[in-house]
């Protein structure tokens, strides 16, 4: 039994069946993971709910362009990703190489996998999210923060996400 944060009530609450433990791999080599999975959630007011189209028979995808985040300001994104998903391609990407993002992703459950920052010198952070076990990534809201962790002025970023069933 996982014990997670119910944003609707303020209290926390039992759920079940227990968290499916997932594989988040890199598709590029330009990324460093500040962090292991946990299991904390935080509570936003100000989450962004995005909308997956289907982009094929197979894949649904988001795309958010030119969003300002500034030094310590958190972006909360949440998107809806069907329990038929194999797997969820995330992609941030930004402008200036000086600047760092980081994205920190948590399943529906309220697990988090990251902060995931990119290497030195690069400007984006391309991941694969896919069961450990299992076949199917657990439906249900997945969240997406991108937080502001080292900015010079304002920066602009893309946020580009894809499920595949």
């Amino acid at each position: 039994m996982t014990t997670s944060y119910n944003e609707n009530t303020d209290q926390e609450v039992s759920l079940t069946p227990p968290e499916q433990e997932y594989i988040v791999e890199l598709l590029k080599d330009d990324f460093v993971c500040t962090q292991s999975a946990s299991s904390s959630i935080s509570t936003e007011e100000d989450v962004e709910l995005l909308e997956f189209t289907e982009a094929s028979e197979n894949i649904f995808e988001i795309s958010l362009t030119g969003i300002s985040i500034v030094k310590g300001q958190t972006k909360y994104n949440k998107a809806y990703v069907s329990s038929k998903a194999l797997y969820l391609d995330i992609s941030l990407s930004w402008g200036s190489a000086r600047n760092i993002l980081s994205l920190t992703i948590y399943s529906p459950t309220g697990v988090s996998y990251g902060a995931y920052k990119p290497q030195s010198g690069s400007n984006s952070i391309v991941l694969r999210v896919r069961p450990k076990t299992g076949t199917y990534l657990q439906g249900g809201y997945w969240k997406l923060n991108v937080f502001g962790a080292s900015i010079s002025g304002t920066e602009y970023y893309t946020l580009k996400a894809a499920y595949h069933t």
